[in-house]
């Protein structure tokens, strides 16, 4: 009897233990997907598409949470200290390493883990549709004359900010750098006339330039973009500058590795799906993932050629 009892006592704590981890089965709750800039970028419309069928494959939903502020640190000091349970992801790209680089902030991606790269966006070099340049070259010519006057917008300390130096640098030339924090405050100041140039993605200047409100000079692509085949590379105009915006996805540190591999799994499904492709290809973002191994090589990458250009560009402040 004493057995029989004993044998019925372990099977139930065997049934508990089995239905306490069906219970715990991840994710029970929706996520929260943090991006560091204000609603309206180019990050946020990515991201906001990327929640949508990220919650489809993870069967509960991502929901956005917009937290701007400091070049897109604060969002981003909020993820990284987030509890590493993978209920509260944040969306990043190469403005962690600059913001670092250049002492915006006291973090780098080695404060994360990266789970997922999902895209990848060319800039397009914008100004207002009456501007005096019709291209990079026109614009050259001008910088060339009145150096240090023309006024860039950038989100300082960010990716944009190395964007503006970099092509300054390529065509020989000097911009006067002007901070906002955000790219839809940035087009807002351009269309204000309170800035000369600032970036576009390649869906932006589209829609800005049929309603006549605003002219791509360029863009750092290695070919012309289908949604603005009329703007040229700045390679076309002899300004050697390709480059992209890597946007990816990262965990706080100490989230268990099966929910990053569940994560990194979903996100691959995501990059996959045919309805996300054609989102991305409106919004002018070519689909670019990367698993956490991959995207962890290619951040070292990315890191070690930022560190070149913060020192050459005099911007090198990281905070001791």
């Amino acid at each position: 009897m004493k057995n029989f009892r004993l044998i019925l006592v372990l099977s139930m704590v065997l049934i508990m233990a089995g239905g306490t981890g069906a219970q715990a089965e991840y994710p029970e709750k929706p996520l929260r997907l943090i991006v560091p800039w204000k609603a309206g970028g180019g990050t946020d419309s990515l991201f906001r598409i990327v929640a949508h069928y990220a919650g489809k494959y993870l069967g509960q939903p991502m929901v956005i949470v917009n937290v701007p502020g400091v070049g897109g640190t604060l969002g981003a000091r909020q993820g990284k200290d987030s509890k590493p349970d993978g209920y509260t992801l944040t969306a990043t790209h190469e403005s962690v390493i600059s913001s670092y680089l250049t002492g915006v902030s006291e973090f780098n991606y080695s404060d994360f883990i990266p789970i997922a790269n999902l895209a990848v966006n060319p800039i397009v070099v914008s100004a207002k549709w009456d501007a005096p340049w019709k291209n990079m070259a026109d614009l050259a010519a001008d910088a060339k004359k009145r150096p240090g006057q023309i006024k860039y917008g950038v989100t300082l300390g960010s990716t944009s900010h190395f964007y503006a130096l970099g092509i300054a640098h390529k065509a020989g030339i000097q911009f006067k750098i002007v901070g906002y924090e955000g790219t839809a405050p940035r087009r807002a100041a351009l269309l204000g006339g309170f800035i000369d140039l600032t970036d576009n993605s390649p869906g932006a200047i589209r829609k800005y330039a049929a309603a006549k409100k605003m002219r791509g000079l360029g863009i750092t692509a290695e070919k012309r973009h289908h949604l603005c085949p009329d703007v040229p590379t700045l390679k076309e105009q002899g300004i050697d500058a390709v480059f992209g915006t890597n946007r990816g996805v990262c965990a706080p540190l100490g989230t268990p590795q099966p929910i990053i591999e569940k994560l990194a799994k979903a996100f691959k499904q995501v990059s996959e799906d045919p309805e996300f492709l054609k989102k991305l290809e409106g919004i002018g973002s070519t689909v670019k993932y990367l698993g956490p191994q991959e995207y962890k090589a290619y951040i070292k990458e990315a890191t070690d050629l930022y560190t070149k250009l913060a020192k050459e560009f005099g911007l090198y402040k990281i905070k001791k």
